[in-house]
């Protein structure tokens, strides 16, 4: 007899979300938000998104980690080719997720120094609550950090 897994959602992983309209390259918005905002993004392999059938395409993926605050930040792409990762607004660019709630004056604080980047158009924050998809979009971000764990022990062992 087949057994059946059932995901149950997390309540505990809370994450705030900032949407970016950017029509820059990523490298060239990373350059300006790297500036403002003190971060230094580093480049991952592009992130692989599903939808509901079939893989949507891979995505351009940085993270940074703030020792000071203890927090991951995840800037990737909306859009790659004619494909877009989260429909609901296909017409952001960029999302910043950030791995925890953040108070109200370090958001304000981001999202300031985020819109006096020349190349953005707009910063706003995104509730998740509107983002039905999030959670599949979580599993995918925790699937391909995984997979960079892996190939980062493997390339240790086999120089």
């Amino acid at each position: 007899m087949a057994k059946k897994l059932s995901v149950s959602k997390s309540i505990n992983n809370q994450h705030s979300i900032i949407g970016l309209a950017c029509a820059a390259s990523d490298y060239r918005l990373l350059y300006f938000a790297n500036k403002a905002l003190g971060f230094c993004f580093e480049k991952r392999s592009d992130l692989p998104l599903y939808g509901k059938i079939d893989k949507l395409g891979d995505f351009s993926f940085y993270h940074f980690y703030n020792d000071e605050r203890r927090l991951n930040f995840y800037l990737f792409s909306n859009k790659n080719q004619s494909q877009v990762a989260i429909p609901d607004y296909k017409n952001l660019d960029y999302f910043l997720l950030i791995d925890d709630l953040i108070e109200a004056n370090l958001m304000r604080e981001i999202l300031n120094k985020l819109r006096s980047i020349p190349v953005l158009q707009a910063a706003m924050t995104i509730p998740s609550a509107n983002l039905k998809d999030l959670d599949i979009l979580l599993e995918d971000m925790e699937l391909h950090l995984i997979t960079i764990k892996k190939l980062k022990k493997i390339r240790l062992l086999w120089p």
